[in-house]
């Protein structure tokens, strides 16, 4: 589907997988004048999976935002990924999307890391591949990796396509793509940066005690100071 331009600026969708920057991107697109929603504390998914289940657009109820990121529920119990329903949107909507990646042994590690610390790498490793087998696990991850990059590929039209690196990639190729001018480069950072080796290793050898006594104005620029040092 092609852009329609008499329905207003086009709509903006961030296509792939979760630990690629999707806070990143919304953060940026925010700042840029372009309303974000991001996850909205799974509510994002859930709706959306209710709204397909029912015929109706995937985004109802989300009218006020342009630009849609990280459109998953991941839980112990229950999955859902928003981010691979590119068709359904490109049918109800056109618009452009962004398919944020990073070389995949990264994202593996930061999503396992992630997933672990909140409890639900097992169930959702049993629920999404039948095992709990890490080797196996990983292999259903890039099997899933590589079909989402060439799904989307093969199903958006270039012209409305970013492939964007977080890790490599300068901002001013998102500010071309959205259409803002390249001096909102400045607004795209990290925001929730893997760690380094140093940051790892501050941050299990701290006390629990001081890690609550530290005064929160303090604690993003320390962490954001931790996960430069790799």
């Amino acid at each position: 589907m092609a852009e329609s331009p008499a329905h207003g600026p086009p709509r903006i969708f961030q296509v792939g997988f979760r630990k690629c920057g999707t806070t990143a991107l919304a953060a940026f697109l925010d700042r840029c004048g372009i309303p974000c929603i991001h996850h909205d504390g799974g509510r994002l998914a859930i709706r959306m999976r209710e709204n397909l289940a029912r015929g109706a657009r995937p985004l109802d109820g989300y009218e006020h935002y342009r630009a849609f990121a990280n459109m998953d529920l991941v839980e112990a119990d229950d999955v859902f990924d928003g981010f691979r329903e590119h068709r359904a949107l490109d049918a109800a909507y056109g618009g452009r999307f962004i398919l944020n990646t990073r070389p995949f042994a990264h994202w593996l590690a930061s999503a396992t890391a992630q997933d672990r610390a909140r409890g639900v790498w097992e169930g959702q490793a049993l629920r999404r591949f039948g095992t709990a087998d890490p080797d196996r696990v990983a292999a259903g991850w890039r099997a899933l990796w590589d079909d989402q990059h060439r799904a989307v590929r093969a199903d958006i039209a270039p012209e409305r396509l970013l492939v964007f690196d977080i890790e490599s990639d300068p901002p001013e190729r998102l500010c071309d793509f959205v259409g803002v001018p390249r001096g909102h480069a400045r607004y795209w950072r990290l925001e929730n940066p893997s760690l380094g080796v140093l940051g790892r290793a501050a941050a299990r050898l701290a006390p629990g005690a001081l890690k609550r006594a530290v005064p929160s104005r303090l604690k993003a620029p320390a962490k954001r100071w931790l996960r430069a040092r790799r």
